[in-house]
């Protein structure tokens, strides 16, 4: 148990921390944006072929034998929904709260917002409060730490003068306080916040197959195509109408829209 009680910073200290950016002050996270999303979802191999094969189609004039066009919109329509209610649920990823800490300054103690605490500002705590950026201990009245949520450590860790206290803590008992020595992104909350909302593709194991089936059948499709359109216009009485229905009517089924379809409900039913 210390006794020692540290002094606040003055308001000059506070206004030349500010001016240099030592705030506590968060920056929006680089999220995945909404385009990067329907992008990634539209432009894909499946849905090229699909696409140039409707576009050939809907040229005869025959909307009716462009249903299958509905693949294009079902497919991209299933990853984008997926991929936005992720995004959704990792920009609300907040390991710290908005309660205000109680800050100690030279004009008093006073209730700050977690982005209004600056370096070096001496923060009293307190039961049920939580740690809003890392700091060392100045002073501890019995003071126990739960650092659960961010290491998986279960029970509460005692802290003495001169330990550390990492952000996004819980104070379960006894009473202290502590200096700020890291604020905003170089908090330990706020990197790993930053690290759970990054972007990473995932490399599956069916949906590396299926795209290897998808290369190798669009290399079959230019010359299958040619063949028979060839066989339509030279050998039989066709049109080019029919030719060109017939032509797509043989390679449609040459295209595993199927099989991507289902593995993308697939996936979206798996992670509800």
């Amino acid at each position: 148990m210390t006794t020692l009680v540290a002094t606040g910073l003055t308001d000059a200290e506070v206004a030349q921390r500010v001016a240099e950016g030592k705030t506590n002050d968060v920056p929006t996270r680089a999220a995945r944006s909404v385009s990067d999303i329907v992008r990634a979802n539209v432009f894909t191999r499946i849905n090229a072929i699909l696409g140039v094969l409707l576009v050939i189609v809907l040229s005869t004039g025959s909307v009716i034998n462009g249903a299958f066009g509905l693949l294009i919109i079902a497919n991209s329509a299933i990853g984008i929904i997926q991929e936005l209610r992720a995004k959704q649920t990792l920009d609300k990823l907040a390991i710290v709260g908005q309660a205000k800490p109680l800050v100690r300054r030279q004009s008093g103690t006073t209730p700050l917002l977690p982005s209004e605490v600056v370096l070096d500002d001496v923060i009293e705590i307190g039961p049920g409060d939580q740690i809003v950026v890392d700091g060392e201990v100045l002073e501890e009245n019995n003071l126990e730490v739960d650092e659960s949520l961010l290491t998986g450590e279960a029970d509460p860790i005692d802290k003495d003068a001169g330990g550390n206290v990492i952000s996004g803590s819980f104070v379960v008992a006894g009473s202290g306080a502590y200096r700020a020595t890291k604020v905003g992104r170089e908090a330990y909350a706020a990197k790993l916040a930053d690290e759970a909302s990054k972007y990473t593709l995932v490399n599956s194991e069916l949906r590396t197959g299926i795209n290897k089936i998808l290369q190798f059948i669009t290399y079959l499709l230019i010359p299958a195509g040619l063949l028979t359109i060839y066989t339509q216009l030279f050998t039989t009485d066709a049109g080019w109408r029919r030719s060109v229905l017939a032509m797509v009517g043989a390679l449609v089924p040459m295209v595993p829209e199927g099989l991507v379809l289902m593995t993308s409900i697939a996936f979206a039913v798996g992670v509800v």
